[in-house]
């Protein structure tokens, strides 16, 4: 099961949402830094009208997903309307 990150922890590791790496149509993506030094992409997605049951099953669904072509799924964040993939 990927890492629950608060979403301090999340402004921590993208320094503050500095580092933009694209946009699409359900948010932004940004550069961050995980503690052990790792560069991961971070998801922040847009106003969802799914409630946080929906979206920690969807986590869990993808976190068990492991495939040569597939992005890998570290950690989300799911703080009050906040919500991110990591």
């Amino acid at each position: 099961m990927p890492v629950r990150y608060s979403y301090s922890n999340i402004k921590k590791m993208t320094r503050d949402f500095k580092d933009k790496l694209g946009e699409g149509g359900y948010g932004s993506v940004y550069k961050a830094k995980l503690r052990s030094g790792r560069l991961v992409a971070i998801k922040m997605l847009g106003k969802s009208k799914a409630n946080g049951q929906e979206f920690i099953n969807e986590v869990a669904t993808i976190g068990r997903i492991h495939h040569v072509n597939v992005v890998q799924l570290l950690g989300y964040c799911v703080d009050s309307s906040k919500r991110a993939r990591v």
